[in-house]
């Protein structure tokens, strides 16, 4: 393999990923690392971006989704036979690696784990969409170094934001990461986090900096805006609402893909209201018109069913969604 370039090598395991043979790409894996390719990058360098890619061509309309899951799936599986040559090192810093609320990206987290394990952290991994209401009996209970959360998509800022309350209120650390917190880390601070990285490989640093804080030194909660806190508590109501508009001229409307795609925006409208900035459900109303489309969905129809919901009885999260769609008029 060592003859070959990164783009074939690549491609082999983009292959692999999307044929589900996690025998072959696990061969692959150890390929690379007996020619000398180091564990991290491995890992970030040539694992996920295999699985990043088959992502965007789903985002494109070029596989379907049981192919993208396919390719997540085998890769996660790798990565977990990866982990388990490693020896869980018992007097160590424990760290708990968790997605946040209400996200399924688990792949991200189970590569972060794997990495701290190979660094010499005892490591936890609790997998995609740990609901925050049990969470801080777990971390009582097992009293761990530090929280690592990430987090795919803004629509996922507010259930972040609840795990990190969670884990202060069991005195725990938490470094966040992934695309909800913006490229710059920008909405970390809202979710109450202590610390944003930018990369995994920034993490052994932060988190040997967090470790053994006095409580007192955690960042201070955020509440959530009374507002906010009524929204959330109507989201499968606000959801439902919005199917009529949606099925009013398509018959192909209003079908589970529509409501996934309001629920998302919803989402990233209550996000936009946590960080007091439209961006967030910008950037969701853009994916909606772009890369959704090529899924059949009407990103406009779905804002504008949304918009019509909230019109009456939520005007703050109508008038930040209002401005995000004037944001992408412009």
């Amino acid at each position: 393999m060592a003859a070959h370039t990164f783009q074939e090598i690549e491609l082999a395991l983009t292959a692999a990923a999307l044929n589900g043979d996690s025998a072959g790409l696990y061969r692959l894996a150890n390929q690379l690392m007996d020619e000398g390719v180091a564990f991290d990058s491995l890992l970030f360098d040539y694992l996920i971006p295999a699985e990043r890619e088959v992502g965007s061509r789903w985002q494109q309309g070029d596989y379907l989704v049981a192919e993208e899951h396919t390719a997540t799936a085998t890769v996660e599986t790798v990565i977990s036979l990866l982990a388990g040559m490693l020896d869980q090192p018992n007097s160590a810093t424990h760290v708990v690696v968790a997605a946040a609320e209400g996200d399924e990206h688990s792949l991200p987290g189970r590569a972060v784990a794997a990495y701290l394990l190979f660094l010499g952290y005892r490591t936890t991994f609790l997998g995609g969409s740990v609901p925050a209401s049990d969470f801080q009996d777990f971390l009582e209970a097992d009293r761990p170094g530090a929280l690592v959360l990430s987090g795919a998509i803004t629509s996922h800022l507010v259930g972040a934001h609840s795990m990190v309350a969670a884990a202060h209120s069991a005195e725990v650390p938490v470094v966040v990461g992934g695309n909800a917190f913006g490229h710059d880390g920008r909405w970390a601070e809202a979710t109450g986090a202590d610390a944003w990285v930018s990369s995994p490989r920034e993490l052994p640093t932060v988190i040997d900096r967090l470790v053994g804080l006095d409580p007192e030194e955690l960042r201070p909660g955020v509440d959530l805006p009374p507002g906010l806190v009524a929204l959330i508590s109507n989201q499968s109501r606000i959801i439902a609402d919005a199917e009529p508009a949606l099925t009013r001229d398509d018959e192909h409307r209003g079908d589970s893909t529509h409501r996934d795609a309001v629920h998302i925006l919803l989402g990233a409208v209550e996000a936009s209201i946590l960080v007091t900035d439209p961006e967030p459900a910008t950037e969701m109303i853009r994916w909606l018109r772009s890369a959704a489309s090529t899924r059949g969905v009407d990103g406009d129809a779905v804002v504008t069913a949304l918009l019509g919901v909230l019109e009456d009885s939520w005007l703050d999260a109508h008038e930040m969604l209002a401005a995000a769609r004037e944001a992408v008029a412009r």
